[in-house]
């Protein structure tokens, strides 16, 4: 049984999603942030950076438990254990799934991060940050934007891990800029079809209730 401490936010659904598509069992304690359970000395001696989701796999490799901090490493971990082709067994295929799934971590986190930050967080209005902030958060759009005018997924003509955790940014996070989806057709067709998914419903519906 996989354990995760999660949050209901973009990091959290995509390791919700990824638990789910795998087909493994799990449990989900979500983390309350507001009170501080984040910085609690139970929760620092699973990940010490005080940051949510973590995951405790009580029957990890070679059945020892594994835990597990950070939503990229978490939700790879996932993605292999549950061996049902979220990843690709081609070394080249699985280089660029990997690639895609940094980028969506980093590249692509930070400006939407920075943006709910300048927005809802700053003691006081930047306006720079914000435009900056906003510009690349749409920036980041654009990119997937284009790729998925060429094709059905992310990577590929297969739905993988990377669909998994691009979806909670233009699902959540995205929804917080002016218009939404508005002039990213290719990215609004891929959002409806993953959006139908079971497995993506049930894993976006943790913590909302």
């Amino acid at each position: 049984m996989i354990d995760l401490w999660s949050v209901p936010t973009a990091n959290g659904q995509k390791v919700h999603i990824v638990l789910e598509e795998a087909g493994l069992a799990w449990r989900a304690t979500m983390v309350d942030l507001t009170n501080g359970e984040h910085q609690t000395p139970e929760f620092l001696a699973l990940n010490p950076f005080g940051k949510a989701p973590v995951m405790r796999d009580s029957e990890g490799p070679g059945g020892r438990p594994l835990v597990l901090a950070e939503t990229l490493a978490i939700a790879w971990y996932a993605a292999e254990k549950g061996a049902n082709g979220l990843i690709s067994d081609d070394p080249a295929a699985r280089a660029e799934q990997m690639m895609w799934a940094a980028a969506i971590s980093s590249s692509v986190a930070m400006p939407f991060a920075m943006q709910f930050f300048a927005t809802h967080l700053a003691p006081k209005p930047d306006p720079w940050l914000i435009e900056t902030m906003t510009s690349g958060a749409r920036r980041s759009l654009g990119v997937f934007e284009a790729l998925l005018a060429e094709q059905a997924w992310v990577c590929g003509p297969t739905f993988s891990v990377v669909d998994c955790l691009l979806f909670p940014v233009v699902a959540t996070s995205a929804k917080r800029l002016d218009g939404w989806l508005d002039g990213y057709p290719s990215l609004r067709r891929w959002h409806d079809e993953v959006a139908r998914r079971p497995a993506v419903q049930r894993g976006m519906a943790v913590g909302t209730d």
